[in-house]
């Protein structure tokens, strides 16, 4: 490859999540690796349409172990996950913000869809009791980088911040614009991720009329299966997932070297340039981005050992993804291992790519993959090496994230894992 790897390591020194497996990131593990099934029956009135039975639903917060309840009124759903998964990767990470620059310090957000609530109620009030009774902070709650300036607000942080709006690759695309900022010397230190609170009559409207969603399983164990024949869409979660990334010069700052869980290595984004691209065009353009992120990174291709797949349970974009693989590592595509961990919990679009990130964060670390529960074993006409059941317990270097998107968007990052 021609690229040269990148410079200025960036380092995964914590850890957060808000989820339906559980309300930290130690709680989610914990969950996803017992072999359960996350998704739960979905009832919300005045959808329009058919909605999904299951879906990933998340309970059990408590915000006001952290958000003033000044604030609190200020957020949507989407906000206040953001902002407990945030704590939960600071507290991790061992950040004291007091003894850091927070002027040197950024947020960086994957979003999709905003807050679909406070929208929603927003125009139930306009419509049924006029504008002068619309609740002053629905210009500030409802789009989607409202949560990268309430967690501004939560937590004091004035450095450069970014959300990003890439359908399901949108947490890769924040993890990227991250990485770059702390490559380039603008920040030190960041907090990046992504959120999604979908589970919303409206948003589950938008979902419907893309045809993305399974509409028509019996049980939760079957509402999200890719790589199988018996797929039929994906079910949406809402959740938030962050990581905190540091240069190495806030490392030795704060003389916490000996925190590192990962180092983010390359990253690739590539576009169909159509809407509705021939198939091999889209695995063309989708291995692009996987040769890119592996060039632009210090990682030789026989050195990633799992991949975590984006797993649309459609069998053009199972299809698409498989091919690229095989197109990018050939035969020794099924040395790798292969998994999709949302399988368990479900897919929650914008912040999909940040929850894939930090699972294999935690695999790389415990040596443990998440497994497919729903397999037996291995697909046999994928030729990829799935890890079946609940999890098993396989030693990796290193770890390719692969997510796509609507309009044809394709992205992959390489993450080195480094042990704390």
């Amino acid at each position: 490859m021609d690229v040269q790897p990148m410079k200025n390591k960036v380092f995964v020194t914590g850890v957060g999540m808000v989820g339906p497996c559980g309300n930290t990131a130690g709680a989610f593990w914990d969950g996803l690796l017992s072999g359960r099934n996350y998704m739960t029956p979905l009832q919300l009135e005045g959808t329009v349409g058919e909605a999904p039975p299951f879906a990933g639903q998340v309970s059990g917060m408590e915000p006001e172990q952290v958000i003033s309840k000044r604030l609190f009124k200020k957020c949507s759903r989407f906000s206040v996950m953001s902002i407990l998964a945030a704590k939960d990767a600071m507290d991790d990470a061992g950040w004291d913000l007091g003894t850091m620059s927070r002027e040197r310090i950024g947020i960086f957000v994957g979003n999709n869809s905003g807050g679909w609530e406070s929208a929603r109620n927003g125009l139930r009030v306009l419509h049924n009791e006029g504008a002068p009774f619309i609740d002053p902070n629905l210009a500030s709650n409802w789009f989607p980088a409202a949560a990268q300036g309430h967690m501004s607000l939560a937590f004091g942080i004035k450095g450069y911040s970014k959300t990003v709006i890439a359908d399901r690759s949108s947490g890769l695309l924040a993890i990227a614009y991250a990485a770059r900022a702390l490559r380039s010397g603008i920040i030190d230190a960041a907090i990046v991720g992504g959120a999604e609170t979908p589970l919303d009559p409206w948003a589950l409207s938008f979902y419907n009329s893309e045809g993305l969603l399974n509409l028509k399983a019996d049980s939760p164990e079957t509402a999200y299966r890719p790589f199988v024949a018996a797929r039929s869409g994906i079910a949406l979660a809402e959740g938030a997932a962050f990581l905190c990334l540091e240069s190495e010069r806030s490392l030795r700052k704060r003389e916490s070297t000996g925190r590192v869980r990962a180092s983010i290595q390359g990253f690739g984004f590539t576009n169909d340039g159509q809407e509705s691209a021939p198939h091999q065009e889209s695995v063309t353009q989708y291995a692009r981005a996987i040769r890119l992120a592996i060039g632009h990174s210090e990682i030789q291709p026989e050195q990633i050992g799992y991949l975590s797949l984006d797993g649309a349970a459609s069998s053009r974009q199972d299809g698409i993804e498989c091919a690229a693989i095989q197109e990018v590592f050939g035969g020794s595509a099924s040395d790798k291992w292969a998994g999709c961990p949302k399988t368990s919990f479900g897919n929650t679009i914008g912040a999909a790519g940040a929850f894939d990130v930090a699972l294999s964060v935690l695999a790389m670390n415990h040596g443990q993959l998440p497994g497919l529960p729903y397999l037996a074993e291995s697909a046999p006409d994928n030729d990829l090496n799935f890890v079946a059941g609940s999890s098993r317990r396989v030693s990796v270097e290193s770890s390719l994230i692969l997510s796509r998107g609507r309009g044809g968007v394709s992205s992959a990052l390489v993450v080195k894992g480094e042990g704390l």
